[in-house]
């Protein structure tokens, strides 16, 4: 159970989904206790690590401060090193944002795969809660409760008859990630898509990028990856706006109708909530959810 990073780095680029631009992501593999850190390849920046409080904006996205520009997109990128085991690791983009690819995390899946997971010689370190953390806003909500692993239970209700009321479980691990979550593609209402285009934003949005939805209809020619894509979706941000928080979780998340804004204030509310959990290592060799049998406190689901 000890930290990791890629054994070497990849390139990826592709369109921007609000700017349109043509940008260029390198991964690099980084030192233990490093984090995920961010910078700018085409102005003159230094990496930033990512935290709950380098969250700028969550409007349609997850943005982060990066010296003096910013970077926006960052949670499939986030979500995918998280759910494929990367705890380390230096991020350059070449522009304001990550490249939108497919609008899922699936394209980073074989780039990280194709890399390899290389363990680092620190331990790794997890939060253990021992009793529930809760936030409510507008009528949605999220919370994090014990658990022996680290799980999420994600509700979501729209009117539109292609989507309704969805729930997904899932306990997460690398292989749950890669085939159950990355796949699934960012969604928007085609009314939506077409104010954002005369704001000027999602300039690189399209059918090859996101799900768009008109009333009850689907308008990709190739329908759906997954039944219930759009909640799974939810679960993707939802993934990689938590691991902003920079640790590995004994806890069962449960959430719903959250989104982007709601989860980093969650993340906040979570680092500042020391009451609520401690932070453990795990002896080599042991499991975490079989280390979590030993140490955990009564009333555990």
């Amino acid at each position: 159970m000890k930290q990791t990073t890629l054994k070497k780095g990849f390139t990826i680029d592709g369109i921007g989904l609000h700017t349109g631009q043509r940008i260029t992501m390198t991964v690099h593999p980084a030192f233990a206790d490093s984090g995920i850190c961010f910078r700018r390849s085409d102005v003159a920046s230094d990496y930033t690590r990512v935290s709950p409080y380098t969250v700028t904006s969550t409007m349609l996205a997850t943005t982060i401060k990066c010296g003096e520009q910013s970077i926006s997109t960052i949670e499939h990128i986030m979500s995918a090193l998280y759910g494929m085991g990367v705890d380390n690791a230096m991020i350059e983009v070449s522009g304001p944002e990550v490249p939108i690819l497919d609008g899922s995390a699936k394209p980073f899946i074989p780039m990280i795969a194709g890399s390899g997971i290389k363990e680092l010689g620190k331990p790794r370190k997890y939060l253990k809660f021992n009793k529930k953390i809760r936030l409510e806003k507008d009528g949605k909500w999220i919370e994090i409760i014990p658990s022996r692993f680290f799980k999420v239970t994600f509700d979501i209700d729209f009117e539109s008859g292609s989507i309704g009321q969805q729930r997904a479980f899932f306990q997460i691990d690398e292989s749950t990630f890669a085939s159950e979550i990355a796949g699934a593609r960012t969604f928007g209402f085609k009314q939506e898509v077409e104010s954002l285009w005369q704001m000027g934003l999602a300039k690189g949005g399209s059918l090859e990028n996101a799900v768009v939805i008109d009333g009850d209809d689907i308008l990709n020619p190739e329908g759906l990856r997954f039944k219930d894509e759009f909640v799974r979706h939810k679960v993707l941000d939802l993934i990689g706006d938590i691991s902003l928080t920079g640790y590995r979780m004994f806890g069962h998340i449960r959430a719903y109708k959250s989104g982007h804004q709601i989860n980093n204030l969650f993340a906040r509310l979570i680092t500042e909530s020391k009451d609520s959990y401690s932070i453990i290592e795990v002896p080599d060799g042991r499991h975490p959810g079989l280390a979590q049998l030993e140490l955990k406190p009564q009333g555990l689901v």
